[in-house]
């Protein structure tokens, strides 16, 4: 995979070098498995999903994500923290709104029996909706915290913070944010790492890491520097 910066900064992706880049840095490329450092490693399980994600932050910059889903071991994908956003973004949201209306739901018809003096039978309905929206409100609820390509806000991989121990979940993305600063300090500045940022997210793409519409979104907002 080569990629070239011509002179009207038109990039080419088929054929590059970037003259004297070997020397700023030579470890672009994944490591071989036998020479992987493990330096953190962060394990999640969905009872949902039935899955087991393991993430193994490794040789500073990169980071492996292996996948058990109902026994079954998903294809690893590596990602090269380099081109990641420096920081992650932290969705959540409690569904308050569904907690609202099944309290609403539970303490209406209470209040009513209180004052009106009615078989407890005429409540049943309120009562299983109000237990319905518990459940949805407890499965829709999010809170997870998501790591993005660097000048895009394509989701590279993301962390579960729903049951996740909360000191254990900060030590990690800690971690990660350190191996993303460790990279991103050996790219060259300006348009030189546009091909480089590309490269990678091809490589992604290849993997299945991304869409193919994500990594061309992915480089055109890269294009556009």
């Amino acid at each position: 995979m080569n990629v070239a910066i011509e002179q009207a900064d038109n990039i080419t992706l088929d054929h590059w070098s970037l003259p004297g880049l070997e020397m700023q840095r030579q470890d672009w490329e994944v490591p071989p498995r036998e020479q992987w450092r493990v330096e953190t490693k962060f394990s999640q399980v969905s009872s949902r999903s039935k899955a087991c994600t393991v993430f193994r932050r490794f040789n500073g910059h990169f980071l492996a994500i292996q996948t058990h889903r109902r026994k079954k071991a998903l294809p690893e994908q590596v990602v090269d923290l380099t081109f990641v956003e420096p920081r992650p973004r932290v969705v959540k949201d409690q569904r308050y709104p569904l907690w609202f209306a099944a309290a609403c739901l539970m303490i209406i018809p209470a209040v009513t029996y209180s004052l009106v003096p009615v078989p407890p039978l005429w409540f049943l309905a309120p009562l299983v909706l109000a237990l319905g929206l518990a459940l949805a409100a407890a499965g829709l609820r999010k809170h997870h915290v998501d790591f993005l390509a660097l000048n895009s806000a394509v989701v590279l991989f993301r962390l579960d913070a729903r049951g996740a121990d909360p000191v254990q979940l900060q030590a990690f993305v800690d971690s990660l944010c350190a191996g993303i600063a460790s990279g991103q300090n050996q790219l060259p500045e300006g348009k030189g790492r546009v091909p480089l940022a590309v490269a990678e997210m091809r490589r992604l793409a290849e993997q299945g890491v991304i869409t193919r519409e994500q990594y061309e979104t992915v480089k055109r907002n890269w294009f556009l520097l």
